[in-house]
């Protein structure tokens, strides 16, 4: 029989906080485009935080740290997630690209992709905007692909943190398996 493990449980499942430094992260990336909700902003820290993300670059007109609804959001996910603020989220993208690392918007778009059908290539990093005008025109035309999560009802959009987590948790699933794939043909 099945039983929910208790937050004791869970915390002796854990490694030690300095050894946890030392994890590899995975060679995801993660960039917040002018988010206005702090809410939003530490519920993806703490989703980066859940899948060891390589970093998140907080840019533009986003709400950054130090901030307490972002910290109470990201409920301690701040510490552990390396993340930077970067007014030019364009400077970013440019940087990324250099090191080989595919960028992929999270938006709907009249040639986006189903996020279902999407591939990613290793190293990658997701653009996410703000649910009222998405992901800017600049970071869309530098982006490599566009994905989007269907949308099949009357609502135009999804909150941001949502978004981010079916997209993330997916292609987090998808370099896993090719890694495992990788490592079986070896």
């Amino acid at each position: 029989m099945s039983y929910q493990l208790s937050k004791e449980e869970l915390r002796e499942k854990k490694i030690m906080r300095e050894e946890f430094k030392k994890i590899p992260r995975n060679d995801i990336y993660i960039i917040l485009d002018s988010l206005k909700c702090a809410h939003n902003i530490g519920t993806i820290l703490r989703l980066a935080d859940s899948l060891l993300v390589k970093k998140v670059f907080i840019c533009g007109n986003t709400i950054h740290m130090p901030n307490r609804k972002i910290k109470s959001s990201s409920r301690g996910a701040e510490k552990w997630v390396p993340y930077e603020y970067v007014e030019d989220a364009k400077e970013v993208v440019s940087k990324l690209k250099q090191k080989g690392v595919q960028i992929v918007a999270v938006e709907v778009t009249n040639d986006s992709i189903d996020y279902r059908n999407f591939n990613p290539k290793s190293p990658v990093c997701l653009i996410l905007g703000r649910e009222y005008d998405g992901v800017s025109k600049e970071l869309l035309n530098l982006s490599d692909v566009c994905i989007h999560l269907p949308l099949l009802g009357m609502a135009n959009s999804l909150n941001v943190s949502t978004a981010a987590s079916v997209a993330l948790y997916d292609v987090y699933s998808k370099l896993d398996r090719l890694k495992i794939k990788n490592k079986s043909v070896k």
